[in-house]
């Protein structure tokens, strides 16, 4: 299940490339809106548990986070290589390790920290030279680098309110909070919302191969295996969307993003594996 939830996530920004038309956060209130209303749907089937209201203060908190990851996320996608936009969009470890250090005064072995100097470096090393503040890229890679700072915030939510209950009820009315947050700041801001028949594919795509199979099967499988082991497998992710988007938009990936992106991967498997 975890394997397949690798494949699955690694999906979530080549799909988005079939969909040039459609906004950055018109993508993510139709992937958050589709998922949540396919979950709450499955409830129909097999009733769940109501949730405590002592949970809906943190979740709506997490919801929150997860739409701003998810706006920022996509448009990343739209300005850079689907290779850079994921590699800097795994780096929630580097701020869910700093906010541990220095709002919990948790100490880390030497081994973590030589794993976040090594994620930090390879990072540099994929922006390369080409460093333009007004680049589209630069921009991009910048809003992927936000996004994984969103994503800490959900993951150490979740790592409190998970525990508590079931996968299915915490990610139905995760989903659904993100979708809402969405749409207020849509509306506010004035964005289409509306979408072509022919993106109805890839926006379903999108529902259930990163979302359903992906997030879900991830957040499924740490009942079963340790968090060490599921919380790394995420990190495969830059390399399988890269192949990803070779295949469907030959979009090559340059020598700066191999190097970096290897050193960036094996700093954030170093810092996950010694931190525990």
């Amino acid at each position: 299940m975890l394997v397949f939830g690798l494949l699955g996530v690694s999906f979530g920004a080549p799909l988005a490339r079939f969909l040039p038309e459609l906004a950055a956060l018109t993508i993510a209130f139709w992937r958050m809106a589709g998922a949540s209303t396919l979950l709450w749907s499955h409830g129909a089937i097999k009733r769940q548990a109501p949730l405590a209201k002592n949970k809906f203060p943190a979740i709506i908190v997490a919801g929150i986070f997860l739409a701003l990851h998810f706006a920022f996320f996509y448009s990343a996608v739209k300005s850079t290589s689907i290779a850079s936009a994921t590699l800097f969009a795994t780096l929630a470890p580097i701020f869910t390790l700093a906010y541990e250090r220095f709002a919990l005064k948790h100490k880390f072995p030497v081994g973590a920290l030589f794993g976040l100097w090594m994620a930090i470096a390879g990072a540099v090393i994929v922006q390369g030279t080409g460093f333009e503040w007004g680049s589209e890229a630069t921009k991009g890679n910048f809003y992927a680098l936000a996004s994984s700072a969103f994503m800490s915030v959900v993951l150490i939510i979740a790592q409190r309110v998970r525990s508590e209950i079931t996968n299915i009820m915490y990610t139905r009315w995760l989903y659904l909070f993100a979708a809402l947050t969405l749409a207020l700041i849509i509306f506010s801001m004035g964005i289409d919302i509306s979408f072509q028949q022919a993106d109805t594919k890839w926006l379903f795509g999108l529902v259930v191969l990163p979302t359903l199979i992906g997030h879900n099967s991830m957040s499924y499988a740490v009942k079963y295996l340790r968090p060490t082991i599921v919380g790394s497998m995420p990190f495969g992710e830059p390399v399988l969307a890269s192949v990803l988007a070779y295949i469907f938009f030959g979009e090559l990936v340059g020598l700066n993003v191999i190097i970096g992106g290897a050193i960036t991967l094996s700093g954030l498997v170093l810092l996950t594996l010694k931190r525990s």
